[in-house]
């Protein structure tokens, strides 16, 4: 194959140097804020990858980064894979214990890591002596280790003339993600496969962005290749935004406001907090500028798309998908038909709380327990499996959950999945969160989505308790709205008019907060943890 037909990552990322060499990066460094063109962002990552050449970095070799959302950050993901080497983006709420075992299967040669997180270098280095290089990405906050300045990399070294032509099937980055048994785990995505997903990010049906918008990416770059937004917007053009490490929700308005954000990505617990904050103070911040946020990690609930629609006129669209598929893989706009555009407004709010449709060259299929096809007319249930270009074919190590990747290709996600007559898709719950009662399931994310349309619940989970007589029970655990009451009786009266009475709770636990995993995630091991169960 001729190199320039190979879906390499260079062919594409460079594209806004190019097309608009004058658009800017912002990022938000502690330090102060900087701006970039993508004309300086393409000369800083040749810089970049001339430096790490010079430590004598090569093709295939891995660098791990611990870094937040900023413009060095974007420096190491152009650079590294574009040199032939594999970005692993760590992260950085991982404890050591969790990261050690990660480097030891990837064997990172090269540690680039945030000056604020100093003082997780040593300990690292210490248990992972493979490591050669520290590079400390802005002022490295206190710590013993030797590193090499990530500015002064740039700075001094002479800039690649030329990216080599690899195999498209070359891996360009690693992606470690927590497991629920068996510890992190890591699949490879090669430069096919995060061409093809950059390309579709791109399309209008996605999230309908363009080189006219400007990107607030508020997904961690260390999470799933931060949804590869960062290559979606190197490609279009867009003027991109990165916030650092700071995502209060009310600096988050603050940025919008300032930067004119017209699109930004991030998980639902981040955006509750940005519409109680909108709700709270009226007329603080001009979002005029926000036309779509895009929702992943979990579904929305309605409450929180009529929130954003009725009362700012921004549209929410949700995305579903996972590290295992490069990362995205359904989105469900507002309106991505003729027949969605003729349908009302509150029609809509249907089919944008489900996850949505595949992204093009992207399959799903659902099938029930015995591995017959379950028909797809939004109602029966069945196990999630997901096919297509940028699926990974395992995991780069042993762990329990590698037969979830089967032979012919097909990847059985952990989901409880419907789809229906138009092809859009909706995930009813996760295998390990369904809850068997009496010997029928009870689905938590039913009941989760009914009861955070409640008025009084800022923020729920449903959890199993275990029981004699029933097996299992449901268990709502809430986070009430400031002022706010809500009674177990109450929570079932409301709930009726959709659920049989066995599937409703028949307990109700008012917390202070709720417990988080590392990508902003509900963490409801916690929760269990904490009910005993």
């Amino acid at each position: 194959m001729h190199p320039t037909r190979r879906l390499l990552l260079h062919h594409l990322v460079f594209r806004a140097a190019s097309i608009a060499p004058e658009e800017t990066v912002v990022s938000l460094t502690p330090e102060g804020s900087c701006e970039h063109s993508w004309r300086e962002v393409g000369q800083r990552a040749r810089r970049l990858a001339g430096g790490l050449a010079g430590l004598g970095l090569g093709e295939g070799d891995a660098v791990a980064t611990l870094a937040f959302n900023d413009h060095r950050h974007l420096d190491a993901y152009l650079a590294v894979p574009c040199l032939g080497a594999r970005l692993h983006p760590v992260n950085t709420r991982w404890s050591d214990d969790e990261i050690v075992p990660v480097l030891a299967h990837t064997r990172d040669r090269i540690l680039m890591v945030d000056g604020g997180l100093a003082d997780r270098v040593g300990p690292i280095l210490r248990r992972c002596p493979w490591i050669e290089h520290v590079v400390s990405m802005g002022p490295w906050a206190g710590g013993d280790v030797s590193t090499i300045d990530h500015d002064d990399l740039v700075g001094d070294s002479v800039p690649v003339e030329g990216w080599p032509e690899l195999e498209e099937t070359a891996g360009m980055a690693l992606c470690s993600t927590s497991g629920t048994t068996g510890g992190p785990k890591t699949v490879e995505y090669t430069h096919r496969s995060t061409c093809l997903q950059t390309m579709a990010l791109g399309l209008t049906d996605c999230m309908r962005l363009s080189g006219g918008d400007t990107v607030l990416a508020i997904v961690p770059m260390f999470h799933a290749m931060g949804w590869c937004l960062p290559y979606a917007t190197a490609m279009l053009g867009s003027r991109l935004v990165l916030p650092h490490r700071d995502l209060d929700p009310m600096r988050i308005l603050d940025v919008i406001s300032e930067h004119r954000v017209t699109t930004a990505a991030a998980v639902p617990t981040i955006w509750n907090g940005v519409l109680a904050a909108l709700d709270s103070e009226p007329g603080r911040w001009d979002v005029s500028c926000l036309d779509r946020i895009v929702s992943g990690g979990a579904a929305p609930t309605p409450a929180m798309i009529r929130g954003f629609r009725d009362r700012h006129d921004i549209e929410v669209i949700h995305s579903w998908g996972m590290t295992e598929i490069n990362p995205v893989g359904t989105m469900s706009p507002a309106v991505t038909t003729r027949e969605e555009a003729a349908m009302s407004p509150e029609a809509r709010i249907d089919h944008q709380t489900v996850a949505g449709r595949p992204l093009p060259g992207l399959s799903l299929e659902i099938e029930d327990d015995e591995g017959r096809p379950v028909p797809h007319d939004g109602s029966e249930t069945g196990r999630l499996l997901v096919s297509g270009w940028w699926v990974a074919p395992g995991y780069l190590h042993d762990h329990p959950d590698a037969a979830r990747f089967r032979p012919d290709g097909r990847l059985d996600t952990g989901d409880v999945a419907s789809i229906d007559d138009r092809g859009r898709m909706a995930i009813r719950d996760r295998e390990k969160d369904l809850i068997k009662s009496g010997g029928e399931w009870i689905s938590s994310l039913d009941l989760e989505r009914a009861i955070g349309d409640l008025p009084a619940v800022a923020s729920v989970a449903v959890i199993a308790r275990p029981d004699e007589r029933w097996g299992e029970r449901p268990v709502a655990m809430v986070v009430l709205r400031e002022g706010a009451s809500l009674s177990i009786e109450e929570l079932r009266s409301e709930l009726s008019g959709s659920f049989q009475s066995w599937q409703l709770p028949d307990d109700l636990r008012e917390i202070e907060r709720m417990p988080l995993t590392s990508t902003g995630k509900i963490d409801k091991k916690t929760l269990r943890a904490g009910l005993g169960s």
